[in-house]
């Protein structure tokens, strides 16, 4: 059977017509070409987003192309959470942060030839340095951004966090315009009658940020692949006068912060497009201006995004690690005696213990590992809200743990396009006037971000709940079904 060449070329390595011709080994590669084209094609999705030649990006996501990306979804959830935790304990926070830190600094002297001192990190975190150089206050500015990042979460992606990462590199301008105001000119433009614009002309930076904007805030493209929009698309603006290229790095870092993961964002090292792939990234950059295909950048990001989470989890293990022997030198608690329950004496109580043996399990959905269970409800003392003194007098019912359990089955049973996972979190997130995330979903049933977002958008679809949108994510709130 022959292979299919556009599949061969498109899926584990996406790669350009100069990369498959050396791969072949001949220049004579047209109809092979025509096989690759014909094969993305059907794949392809259209950006609103124009080069200045007024040609729209496009994305070709292949399924090994969009299982890459959820097992990166998944993956950076997995850590997220994990450093989360450390997050609990001071020390362990403040050991790992510095190693993670570590590594993005490091990777930026790298870049700018600045020779990188260890002993400056901890200063910088702790706010400590009194004299830098003029190159080690270049660094702080950077740490400066990283804690920008941070705080990000809680905002939009809009002109106003542009700016004020662009300010962290940028002297203030004497006037309210914050963009570049002089032509950034090439050899290649020179040269070339018919040339490709390698960035942006000044008087279309403005309206190309409000495009790009606009785009990130409302598309339902992967997370991953908005990341690399904004990281190509401001580069190829360079709406500032210098360092455009990583306050575009900044700027998709704040926006996975505002995607649900503000803990590792910082850390994830897409510094080493200008280091150790930066002639990757020029190379892949020319060839996305020329043929206006965001996925060959993609496909690159995605590896470089591999490479620095097996970085990332390499120092939460380590950090976790030194956790667990220092806990090996608490001093155990005593160890609970458990009586063994008597056998049975007489023969109906043999016969309700061997019933109970041979009793099967009702088969449940049980969420994947990761996510958030609920513990079982203990015997507390019951009180009301006006006894416990609580600024809210109406609290919303709840239903017992075998109610649930009902009306998850009685989803499934007269709803059959319904999913085990999302009936699992539909019966209990159903009350009235409350709004739930596509966070909620992914935490609660422990599955990857696209997921959580189609098994939302799917139960909004079909009646269960009415999508709004509240600042710069959706929220779902439960309709009333009869």
């Amino acid at each position: 059977m022959s292979i299919n060449q556009g599949e061969r070329f498109s899926n584990d390595r996406y790669l350009t017509m100069n990369q498959v011709s050396r791969t072949l080994g001949t220049t004579l590669i047209d109809d092979i070409w025509k096989e690759v084209l014909q094969y993305r094609n059907a794949f392809m999705s259209t950006l609103s987003l124009r080069t200045v030649e007024r040609n729209r990006l496009k994305v070709v996501l292949t399924p090994k192309i969009s299982d890459r990306m959820n097992q990166l979804d998944r993956r950076m959830t997995r850590i997220q959470t994990k450093i989360n935790e450390l997050s609990l304990s001071p020390h362990y926070d403040n050991q790992l942060k510095t190693l993670l830190n570590k590594d993005i600094l490091k990777t930026v002297a790298n870049s700018y030839g600045i020779t990188f001192n260890e002993a400056i990190v901890s200063q910088l975190i702790n706010n400590s340095i009194s004299v830098l150089t003029p190159r080690e206050m270049f660094l702080n500015d950077y740490y400066r951004g990283l804690e920008l990042v941070v705080t990000s979460q809680w905002l939009s992606f809009d002109e106003k966090i542009i700016a004020e990462i662009g300010r962290l590199f940028n002297a203030p301008p004497l006037n309210n315009y914050i963009y570049r105001t002089t032509e950034n000119k090439t050899s290649r433009q020179i040269a070339l009658i018919n040339y490709i614009h390698q960035h942006v002309p000044t008087n279309q930076i403005t309206d190309m940020v409000g495009d790009l904007i606009k785009f990130v805030n409302e598309s339902e493209l992967p997370t991953i692949v908005l990341s690399a929009v904004i990281i190509f698309y401001l580069d190829y603006i360079k709406p500032f006068e210098t360092h455009s290229e990583i306050i575009a790095i900044l700027l998709a870092k704040s926006f996975l912060a505002q995607r649900e993961l503000a803990f590792l964002a910082p850390f994830i090292n897409f510094e080493l497009l200008l280091e150790r792939f930066k002639e990757n990234r020029d190379e892949i950059f020319n060839e996305v201006k020329k043929s206006s295909d965001l996925t060959y950048f993609i496909d690159l990001l995605i590896n470089i995004l591999n490479e620095s989470l097996e970085a990332v989890e390499g120092h939460v293990n380590q950090v976790l690690t030194h956790e667990i022997e220092a806990e090996k030198h608490v001093e155990d608690p005593v160890e609970e005696v458990v009586l063994e329950e008597p056998s049975p004496t007489d023969l109906f109580s043999h016969a309700l213990a061997e019933e109970k043996k041979a009793a099967k399990p009702i088969p449940v959905y049980v969420p994947k590992e990761g996510a958030i269970i609920l513990p079982k409800e203990e015997t507390v003392v019951r009180v009301s809200p006006q006894e416990a003194n609580l600024g809210i007098s109406d609290l919303p019912p709840q239903l017992s743990e075998n109610d649930i359990l009902r009306l998850e089955r009685h989803l499934r049973e007269s709803d059959p396009s319904l999913s085990k996972a999302e009936s699992f979190f539909y019966a209990r997130h159903c009350t009235m006037g409350k709004y739930y995330t596509i966070n909620d979903f992914k935490e609660v049933t422990g599955c990857a971000y696209e997921t959580a977002r189609t098994s939302m958008d799917h139960l909004a679809n079909s009646g269960y709940y009415r999508k709004e949108k509240f600042k710069n994510k959706f929220i779902y709130t439960p309709n009333k079904k009869a």
